[in-house]
């Protein structure tokens, strides 16, 4: 009996955790050992995946496959469609019930390119040769209407053109193209038929200028918000995202801090009204008293002292490392902010990025390793950075935490928090927690290695964090042998469900006896239930 006590003490805290992470459907593709993975997109009848892949064994040539599944992965036979000799997928979106492709033929700046369209309804393609672009590293591509709208860097300077599909005449946006430039964000307003850029320049003092300027579809500018009076001398807006609210107005969020001194102080907030003017505030973590809830009790008490230090000798805060802008989830009453807070270590010269940096909150899974949002990378070994940095293949970072912040619409902290990350060291340079908001539930999640780990807050207050969960099969036959842990991405698909994807051996038994193996790429839809968690020492 007392060996029986032993055994149930230690298995109620496990079973504890199992409850608030459920597989609930899976859908595999055959995979071999150097296949790529499929990106995805979520639409109106639920799900697409595609990729390319080599035509066979020892054939150049590539094809474009791609399926739908419902929200419950019952997915099609994969399409395939032929791609042009030489070509491999660089980028995708989607417009409408339309999934566009832009290909490219090797990695010079004069390569050729062309795009695929896709009517996801019809399930026919059409081909659209991109012609008379510059000769371009490129860096974002979207589709809005007819017209394709691409961002690249010819030599380190940015340039935005756009290309018609129908009549093929091609528009370079005029102002963008300078010394010392940065693309902040691109994204698209379809509500008045044009799209957006936030630039950051260098001025003559070498202090940072950020305009936001609006453009129709033939490159027209319509309109400039220059941000020209911000916080005090040299405090300066480190990245940003733009989002629309209600009412033509606009808000745009990020870092803030001394540049110069790659010194972070703090998050900023601009409401933007329809007339282009603006309001600023400016917030520094004495506005938030649970930023550094990520440390035990001790720490957190030499931080708040450290912050009550500064602040009577009437200095701004400092935060430590890295503090940038993830996402933004729009409420009724306020929007809920995402930032990280990381380290960047053994790393050689300046770790920003001196010509883009976008978050394109437009996209659906705005985390995907997409250079940009939009740049699709056939060879991931190289990646670039969604956010704030491109970095070469030496720098490594170390994860501290997640800060997350309820602003009310008047501009109120109604709650903030933090999560960690336990110093988290990683050479993958792309934004990877995920976020939802189901009423008063929110969830930050992630892949560690071959496991998941959850953070659930209840109405801003933190009921657990960093939990680790397991990866699980719906068969019961059936057993991971193997899991390809780069290969492994997490997605916030809708509500409580998240999708995990990535490849997998896997062992089973056959029907006639004896066991067998398969590689497969998989998608596995997750359920997230917060609510379910019982405290370890309740249970005990």
């Amino acid at each position: 009996m007392r060996y029986a006590l032993i055994l149930l003490f230690l298995v109620l805290p496990y079973f504890s955790s199992l409850a608030q992470v459920k597989f609930l459907a899976r859908f595999e593709v055959e995979s071999g050992d150097f296949d790529p993975t499929f990106e995805m997109v979520p639409i109106r009848q639920g799900l697409v995946s595609f990729r390319t892949i080599s035509n066979g064994s020892f054939n150049v040539d590539r094809v474009f496959q791609y399926f739908i599944s419902d929200e419950n992965l019952n997915s099609e036979n994969i399409v395939e469609l032929p791609v042009k000799n030489g070509f491999d997928m660089i980028g995708y979106d989607l417009e409408g019930e339309n999934l566009f492709i832009i290909f490219q033929k090797g990695s010079s700046l004069s390569s050729e390119k062309y795009v695929l369209q896709i009517d996801l309804e019809t399930r026919e393609g059409k081909e659209y040769a991109l012609n008379n672009l510059l000769e371009m590293s490129l860096s974002e591509f979207l589709v809005q209407e007819r017209s394709v709208i691409v961002m690249g860097i010819p030599d380190t300077r940015p340039v935005v053109q756009i290309f018609n599909l129908d009549n093929k005449s091609v528009h370079t946006v005029q102002g963008i193209y300078g010394n010392d430039t940065q693309i902040l964000q691109i994204r698209k307003r379809p509500d008045i038929a044009s799209f957006e850029v936030v630039l950051s320049r260098k001025g003559k003092y070498r202090e940072r200028e950020i305009s936001i300027n609006s453009y129709d579809l033939e490159g027209n500018l319509l309109r400039e918000i220059d941000i020209d009076q911000f916080g005090d001398e040299g405090q300066e807006i480190m990245d940003a995202i733009l989002v629309s609210r209600p009412n033509y107005r606009q808000m745009m969020v990020g870092a803030f801090g001394l540049e110069r001194r790659n010194s972070y102080q703090g998050m900023y907030a601009l409401d933007i009204n329809e007339f282009g003017e603006y309001e600023e505030r400016l917030y520094t973590l004495s506005d938030f008293p649970e930023f550094y809830n990520y440390l035990d009790e001790r720490g957190k008490l030499r931080k708040a002292k450290e912050v009550e230090k500064a602040i009577k000798k009437e200095k701004v805060p400092s935060i430590q490392d890295n503090y940038s802008i993830r996402q933004v989830i729009q409420l009724n009453d306020g929007v809920l902010l995402y930032f990280d807070h990381y380290d960047v270590v053994n790393t050689r010269g300046n770790s920003r990025n001196t010509s883009y940096s976008s978050r394109t909150l437009y996209r659906p899974f705005p985390n995907q390793g997409l250079g940009g949002g939009g740049v699709y990378n056939p060879f991931p070994t190289t990646p670039v950075s969604p956010n704030t940095l491109n970095f070469q293949l030496e720098t490594e970072f170390t994860y501290v935490s997640a800060h997350f912040i309820w602003l009310g619409n008047e501009g109120q902290v109604i709650w903030d928090n933090a999560t960690t990350y336990n110093n988290l060291r990683t050479n993958y340079p792309e934004s990877f927690g995920e976020i939802a908001l189901v009423e008063d539930e929110f969830y930050h999640a992630y892949v560690r290695d071959d496991k998941i780990v959850l953070s659930y807050l209840k109405s801003g207050e933190k009921v657990f964090e960093d939990l680790d969960f397991e990866i699980e099969l719906i068969e019961e036959n059936e057993r991971i042998s193997q899991t390809n842990y780069n290969t492994l991405r997490l997605i916030h698909w809708y509500d409580r469900y998240f999708l995990l994807t990535g490849t997998q051996k896997i062992r089973y038994q056959k029907e006639e006896g004896g066991s067998a193996s398969r590689d497969v790429y998989f998608v596995s839809k997750v359920l997230f239930a917060g609510d379910l968690y019982e405290p370890e020492e309740k249970l005990e």
